[in-house]
């Protein structure tokens, strides 16, 4: 009989995922890799099945697979990232519910990490993700359908089967609690603590009362209602491409990340363009900052001792967070220390909630899969001296 070690039961890929609005982030690692980024689009479409086999024959060049991912549970075909949002022209869903779409995000993540780490079709894997609170009861609906599909599914590269060893799913701003939980210890059993993670999609708040986590409150009153805003206010802008350029021109609204949204033809119109785009900004800023801090005054503890902000658009709104929460101490980003190969990835604070997933539920799989191996070594060896005792008779 060979013996157990960790190695040997060790999951081939371990992954957390967080299912942005603006993008899908997984964090993930090979039984022997560090930890690396996986960024895919959010968007997700069903597509007839002749349409993405068509799409495998037309394709010309070599592309990164998180770029050609789709997926196909029991005959139900899905584009997922940039091929659902360039080739079939899919939306970012973000009025559907998230684990829906997390499944198939899941699936072709998987893919794509299989692809990068040169893995067999048939891998062992451990996967954590992240919901919002608001859907944090159909965690284990998520767990039973994704363990299912998990098992037999298509690819690009053919069939797939995963099985997963370990699953762990957190409320979005779990990742964030687990890491400040760790650094400040237990003193935190005897605050009133209250994280905020502020996104693209949703705004959610996770409040812990003397290490007791409550269940967590989700709005939609992420970055797109502001966005919203200024499409409803300029001409013929999106979304998609006015998020970017307001978040590159920052506080000051500076004009030069603005201007390639600019469509008239003339040096004067586009200036014109620029400048309405900027007095729109301006205006939906505050209204989006009162209506965000309205929802948190509602719903934070009068008892709070300290608030920890988190997410993207959090430090998109920092000024303002800081001046009406003056009051109340603030902690930004549970002042994570990124990894150096994933502070120089772009996304600079995005990932802090993922990341802390992920360290929380490596760690904790380490421990697992020791006791695991102390627990066969103790029953090997109780079966050695009972085979022993049988041969003296």
């Amino acid at each position: 009989m060979s013996k157990t070690t960790i190695e040997t039961i060790w999951p081939q890929a371990i992954a957390a995922c967080d299912y942005g609005g603006s993008a899908t982030k997984i964090l993930y690692a090979g039984a022997k890799n560090q930890i690396r980024l996986l960024c895919m689009e959010p968007e997700v479409v069903s597509v007839p099945q002749e349409s993405i086999l068509a799409y495998g024959r037309d394709q010309l060049g070599s592309a990164e697979p998180e770029n050609t991912a789709w997926v196909a549970f029991r005959n139900d075909y899905r584009a997922v990232g940039y091929l659902a949002k360039e080739r079939f022209h899919a939306n970012a869903g973000l009025s559907e519910l998230k684990y829906e779409r997390a499944l198939h995000k899941t699936l072709a993540a998987m893919w794509a990490i299989k692809e990068k780490l040169n893995l067999p079709p048939n891998f062992t894997a451990a996967i954590a993700a992240l919901l919002p609170p608001g859907e944090y009861e159909d965690r284990n609906r998520f767990e039973r359908v994704l363990r299912e599909a998990l098992a037999d599914y298509q690819t690009p590269t053919g069939q797939m089967s995963v099985e997963l060893l370990a699953f762990n799913c957190k409320p979005e701003g779990g990742g964030i609690y687990l890491m400040h939980n760790k650094k400040v210890g237990s003193v935190l059993k005897e605050r009133v603590c209250a994280i905020a993670m502020i996104g693209y999609r949703n705004a959610s708040l996770l409040v812990v009362q003397r290490g007791d986590v409550r269940p967590g409150k989700t709005s939609d009153l992420g970055f797109i209602r502001m966005v919203e805003r200024v499409v409803a206010k300029t001409s013929g802008q999106t979304a998609e491409r006015l998020t970017p350029a307001i978040v590159a021109a920052g506080t000051q609204f500076k004009a030069a990340p603005l201007m390639r949204l600019a469509r008239s033809t003339t040096k004067q119109g586009r200036a014109e363009e620029v400048q309405q785009i900027i007095a729109a900004i301006e205006e939906a800023r505050p209204e989006y900052a009162r209506s965000l801090t309205s929802w948190l005054d509602e719903n934070l503890p009068s008892d709070c001792d300290e608030l920890v902000f988190c997410g993207g658009t959090a430090d998109y709104l920092r000024n303002e967070l800081n001046e009406h929460y003056d009051r109340c101490p603030i902690i930004w980003n549970a002042e994570i220390a990124m990894p150096p190969i994933l502070s120089k990835k772009g996304f600079e604070n995005r990932l802090n909630d993922v990341y802390g997933m992920f360290s929380y539920f490596k760690a904790n799989l380490k421990k697992q899969f020791n006791d695991r191996v102390t627990e066969s070594a103790v029953c090997g060896s109780k079966g050695s001296v009972l085979q022993e005792i049988v041969a003296r008779g």
